[in-house]
């Protein structure tokens, strides 16, 4: 029995091909990226003094003239990128709109002329040769003298130059930086599905370029204070202050909204109207740190309110934050097809 083993193996050794190698070992995996520590302050600091340097020399866009054109109503002359159709990870989303996303802030003169801090918000390239989108409210109620600029992840600074055109019922703004060579995002001509998977990359309450990730959880619609229709997709992804005209991101990278506002559900019988309640979503600097009211004096000759008595002003129970965007076929009819 031995010598019949001992035959087979070597019938096989001498069958096998002249210079034959063992297999390779397979490569080894590349080590993990390291992640991007966001210095905020200096993200921030370096941001708001590149664009005074370029509010003094007179690179942005007047503040009378952003006022005249965001008086004309017009479309912007452009057509966004269509979405892809390969189905991407949600970390290759975040990679792939990272150098799409920009800050966008703005500085004024003081009665003294000194240039100061304005506002900021958040916005996107839809073009390469410098086209952004971000919300209409983030250019209203300014300063005389505001002027606005962005900066991207690599602190890169660019003046605004133009406003091209958008739509202020449906909350949608597009302008122009004096910068080439961007990375655009394409835009979603349908509604996302209710329940499909959305990420947001914003910059928060001075937390610049947090990603946050959740669902579609329905789409509304409402009349303004203007009368005008007004139509909104509702999301789980978080957001908050600073984080106007962020991308909603599908999982193609595509955008499919816009972020613009929370809805604040409060219980108790001090809730105001859901009209009155709404809060815009760009962060004005300095009023960072509001002053707190006064508190009211009691009144001697007025009874202690009983335990059925409506609860104070500002001591309800927030329930729920509703996180509202503008859907991506809205933000398309602001361009020309």
């Amino acid at each position: 029995m031995s010598r019949l083993v001992l035959f087979v193996l070597a019938a096989a050794v001498a069958g096998a091909p002249a210079g034959a190698q063992a297999p390779k070992p397979a490569p080894k995996a590349p080590p993990p990226a390291k992640p991007w520590f966001v210095d905020d302050t200096k993200l921030f600091e370096d941001f708001m003094a590149g664009l005074r340097e370029l509010g003094k020399a007179g690179k942005c866009l007047a503040h009378e003239k952003l006022h005249d054109k965001m008086k004309s109503g017009t479309r912007a002359k452009h057509a966004p990128a269509r979405a892809g159709d390969a189905a991407l990870a949600p970390e290759e989303v975040y990679k792939l709109a990272l150098p799409s996303v920009f800050v966008v802030g703005s500085v004024f003169k003081d009665k003294d002329g000194e240039w100061q801090d304005g506002l900021y918000a958040t916005a996107w390239a839809a073009s390469a040769d410098g086209v952004l989108v971000s919300n209409w409210h983030v250019f209203e109620d300014l300063e005389p003298s505001e002027v606005f600029g962005v900066t991207d992840h690599k602190g890169n600074v660019y003046p605004v130059v133009d406003f091209l055109g958008g739509d202020k019922a449906a909350d949608v703004a597009v302008f122009r930086i004096d910068a080439k060579g961007l990375v655009p995002l394409p835009v979603a001509d349908e509604f996302a599905a209710v329940g499909s998977w959305v990420g947001v990359l914003s910059h928060p309450g001075d937390n610049f370029y947090l990603y946050t990730t959740g669902s579609v959880t329905r789409y509304s619609t409402n009349k303004n204070d203007e009368g005008k229709r007004e139509r909104w997709m509702g999301l789980t992804a978080e957001f908050a202050g600073g984080s106007s005209g962020s991308p909603v991101l599908n999982k193609y990278g595509a955008v499919v909204g816009m972020s613009a506002l929370t809805l604040t559900i409060e219980d108790g019988s001090t809730v105001p109207a859901p009209a009155q309640e709404r809060r815009r979503l760009r962060a004005r600097l300095r009023d960072e740190k509001p002053k707190a009211p006064p508190p009211k004096e009691k009144e001697k000759d007025k009874p202690e309110p009983k335990e059925e008595a409506k609860p104070a002003p500002g001591g309800a129970t927030v329930q729920m934050v509703l996180k509202m965007a503008v859907p991506g076929p809205t933000i398309l009819k602001s361009f020309e097809k």
